[in-house]
This record gives structure tokens, sequence and C-alpha cells, in this order.
């Protein structure tokens, strides 16, 4: 299959099965949501460490690179329990997603952005993406990208 051209709407309740469902190995982060407001993602749930921290994080995205990569930028991190530093958390975050991502065909890390390259994925599951990404818009309830 060869991607020339298309537009796909992905709403909240996709991506958070998706997130769900890459996610489940990963013991400590309980009750993930997903929800889109212009501009932004939201990401929250709970971090077990022996008993639940609440948190939200803020996701932008971009398209990069003359449209062939994406970038999503850690905008903003909440993190409900007294004492904790939403700065070290946001490096720990970006820090444990780089290791995470090391070595990962079509997904970095790069400072506070999560760079993915579509065409890398989407050649793993043996699809020829050889349009460039031309709009990704975050909308209330749904994130459009346009190719």
């Amino acid at each position: 299959m060869i991607v020339q051209g298309l537009k796909l709407v992905l709403e909240e309740a996709d991506l958070s099965a998706l997130l769900s469902n890459g996610l489940s190995a990963v013991n400590q982060v309980k009750e993930l949501s997903v929800k889109f407001a212009p501009g932004c993602a939201k990401l929250s749930g709970k971090f077990q460490v022996g008993f639940a921290i609440p948190f939200e994080t803020q996701w932008t995205a971009e398209v990069l690179d003359f449209g062939r990569k994406l970038g999503l930028r850690l905008s903003d991190v909440s993190v409900g329990f007294f004492g904790m530093n939403a700065d070290a958390v946001r490096t720990q975050l970006m820090d444990a997603l780089a290791k995470k991502l090391e070595g990962a065909r079509g997904a970095a890390v790069d400072g506070d952005v999560i760079v993915v390259e579509p065409a890398l994925l989407l050649a793993a599951k043996s699809v020829r993406l050889e349009a460039p990404i031309k709009r990704l818009t975050i909308q209330q309830g749904c994130v459009e990208l346009e190719i």
C-alpha cells in the first residue's frame, strides 16, 4: 500500500485505547485518559508508587522537517502531590521516554519534544508514506492530520 494523500481524524477514545494498550506493561500508570482541546492534548492519570499521585501533562503538536516528521512538545506538567516539583517531574518524564524510545525506529526524544517519523512507523506495517504531512490540527475532541 502506498499513501499519497489522506485526511485522518483521531478521536479521544481512539487515542486513549491506543495509549492504554501501549502502556499496559507499565504497572505504575493507572486511570490514563486523553482529552483534546484546541491546540493541545491533555494526558492525565495516576502514577502508582505505593500510593497514587495524580498527574496531568499538556502536549502541543507541530509538523517538522517539511512534513516528514511530527513533534509532540511537552508544554505543561501538573502533579497533584504536595512537595513535588513539576520541573523535576518534566525532566524525569522526558528522560524516561528517551530511554524507552532509545533504538526505536521512527520515534525519539529531543529535549522536551517527542519526534515521530510517520513514514518509518508505517513502513514497519508495510505501508509506504510518500507524501508530506500538510497539516496537523488539534481540535475539541479530535486530532486531524492531512497528508
